[in-house]
């Protein structure tokens, strides 16, 4: 189906998000259904931004107050999810505004509420108005929004920041001070970085000072860069994290005021003194670091916080796992949020480089150091991440050879490519990453002792995906990225996948619920008839093999045939209104259910509803014969 645009072809922001809108299946004449947080998992958003809530209120919600009080305008906060988590304002919405739940907890990405300032915001990564007919939803047509993404200082989008307004047309100047408002979020931000001690703003003119729109330059009590916004990056030719203030504006920086003669800059030099005061915040290393990166799984965000504490201090770190669990995904996390953030990321899958080819691509070549070889020679994966982070994937797999090049790499900081006689100094964070047990296979002469000992600075495990807490919460999330429409998980599906042991893990879990979503097109609920038949068998599986419930209905189902109803026991006829019928649905994963409720029937009548016995005769506990019965309706 063609739909035609009524909107300026130069918009090309907003074609492209009408167009992502009719592909996440919507209807501009039906008001989509709405995904809200319910009551805890709003409460742990609360949680997990309650800095960034406190800044915005502190520091851009009094210059919206000021410009907007006399309208019927409200300021709204959302994070990256596209969760509304605040908002000021109008202390009631009209009824119109009601209609379209522009409420705290709501998702406003663009594939559940088609073109709007929040959900394009956050997709485009730029400020956008979309006003009045530019809504892809025609009930959404009344109101002006307009928004602008908020950045961390490591580049990490946080959220967006939106003002929405049912009667007043927004135009250029509303866009204007929702940029204003969310870059005093984001100096703010800047200005709370661990060990920030001084400000300097810089500008060419002393007017601009104070303006907003001023380089500002975050340094340590030493005069180290801990972080800067990208006009300062643009006046001090990419200064960057970690480098001395002296070093781009002299040694005078330091004093309140002054001009830089060789850059032709007037500077603003004070003292950061952030007290935990009404209207401030004090946020510490480990809250800044926080800030958008929380895991819920318990074994997780250990693990992030004790991995965090030594990158910064140059510690190599062991990340081990199993295939699939998401190292890579940690460590670019990592990355995102350290110092060395502005320098390269460069991971290196050991597995996947054939064993003659290990050296030359980790540590460069001279030309004409083999045949075949570049004419120019290659500087090499370790100088390349010279400044940043090198990841070595599946360490286990490196052949003896080049284990005992890289460890000469690691004790002596520089790198020797083949064919060469001369050194490179390079200074890289070093990452290495394995599914295998590193300690036996050093017993097993396999992996070099002295190299396992150096790599091994700090070793942290991610745990498995069946061992996570948060599964149901990821199944859910892979659900939602992969659904063509509006869709739910039927219960009996949802708690095959929970119990399915998944070797695969996250790859295996993302890989079947891509193939599900797909089998089931626009269907509204998504069941185990929509897998192929492979894997229907396989989660079935599972559900027999998992434990403590799996060696219940293993037991249940052995059971069954030594189960004969003797003459006076009750009849399967007399309990059947009591039975729960969703249980003892025929089709798919669920006759796996009927079967076994039909065990636990007939073990029961046999025994003139004796719970001991019943369990006896089931070898199961009473307690599991308990919960069985209560399921089936046979016990209060």
């Amino acid at each position: 189906m063609t739909v035609k645009l009524h909107f300026p072809s130069t918009q090309a922001w907003l074609a492209d998000s009408w167009q992502r809108s009719i592909s996440a299946g919507l209807s501009e004449f039906q008001l989509p259904q709405e995904l809200r947080l319910d009551a805890s998992e709003l409460k742990q958003k609360h949680e997990q931004y309650q800095m960034l809530i406190a800044l915005v209120q502190s520091h851009a919600l009094p210059l919206f107050n000021q410009l907007m009080a006399h309208s019927n305008s409200r300021l709204l906060l959302s994070d990256a999810d596209g969760y509304v988590l605040r908002h000021w304002g109008v202390s009631r919405y009209s009824t119109k505004l009601a209609d379209v739940a522009l409420d705290i907890g709501v998702n406003w990405l663009e594939q559940h509420k088609g073109t709007n300032a929040i959900g394009t915001a956050l997709t485009a990564k730029q400020a956008v108005s979309v006003v009045g007919e530019q809504h892809f939803i025609r009930l959404n047509r009344f109101m002006s929004c307009t928004a602008c993404p908020i950045f961390s200082p490591q580049g990490e989008m946080l959220g967006v920041i939106d003002i929405t307004s049912e009667q007043q047309r927004h135009t250029q100047q509303t866009l204007m001070l929702v940029s204003s408002l969310a870059q005093q979020v984001e100096t703010a931000l800047l200005c709370h970085l661990p060990d920030s001690h001084y400000r300097i703003d810089l500008a060419a003119q002393p007017n601009l000072l104070n303006s907003g729109w001023q380089g500002i330059v975050i340094a340590d009590s030493d005069g180290r860069i801990v972080g800067c916004n990208p006009m300062a990056k643009q006046l001090l030719n990419h200064a960057k994290v970690g480098d001395t203030v002296e070093q781009y504006l002299g040694d005078n920086w330091s004093r309140a005021g002054g001009f830089n003669q060789h850059l032709a800059l007037h500077l603003q030099t004070q003292s950061l003194h952030i007290p935990s005061a009404k209207g401030r915040v004090a946020i510490s290393n480990k809250s800044l670091n926080q800030l958008g990166v929380r895991f819920r799984d318990p074994q997780l965000e250990r693990a992030w916080q004790h991995a965090n504490k030594v990158i910064t201090k140059q510690i190599p770190l062991l990340v081990l796992g199993e295939t699939g669990v998401g190292k890579e995904q940690f460590v670019k996390k990592l990355h995102a949020q350290s110092a060395r953030r502005t320098e390269p990321l460069v991971a290196v899958n050991c597995a996947a480089l054939p064993a003659e080819l290990v050296e030359s691509e980790l540590f460069g070549y001279q030309a004409g150091a083999f045949t075949g070889a570049n004419r120019t020679g290659f500087i090499g994966k370790i100088r390349q991440a010279h400044g940043g982070f090198l990841f070595l994937d599946e360490i286990g797999e490196m052949p003896l050879a080049a284990q005992s090049r890289l460890l000469r790499v690691l004790q002596e900081r520089e790198v020797v490519p083949v064919g060469s006689n001369q050194s490179f100094k390079v200074d890289i964070q070093i990452i290495a990453a394995t599914h295998m047990d590193l300690e036996k296979q050093v017993t097993q002469g396999l992996f070099r002792q002295d190299l396992f000992y150096r790599l091994n600075g700090l070793q942290v495990r991610l745990p498995a995906l069946r061992e996570r807490q948060d599964i149901e919460r990821i199944i859910h999330k892979l659900h939602r990225k992969h659904r063509i429409a509006e869709q739910d998980i039927c219960p009996e599906l949802l708690a095959l996948l929970m119990q399915h042991d998944w070797p695969g893990n996250l790859r295996e879990l993302d890989n079947l619920m891509q193939v599900a979503c797909l089998m089931a097109e626009g269907d509204k609920i998504l069941s185990s008839q929509h897998l192929p038949d492979y894997l229907t068998e396989k989660l079935t599986c599972s559900a027999l093999n998992a434990e403590p419930l799996g060696a219940e209905l293993d037991a249940i189902t052995r059971s069954g045939s030594a189960s004969s109803p003797k003459r006076d026991s009750p009849t399967k006829e007399s309990l059947a209104p009591r039975l729960n019928s969703t249980l003892l649905a025929p089709a798919g994963a669920n006759s796996l259910h009927g079967a076994i409720y039909s065990n636990v029937l007939q073990a029961y009548q046999a025994c003139d509803g004796n719970v001991s016995q019943c369990a006896k005769r089931l070898g199961i506990s009473r307690n599991a014969l308990y919960r069985k019965l209560k399921q089936m309706g046979l016990k209060a």
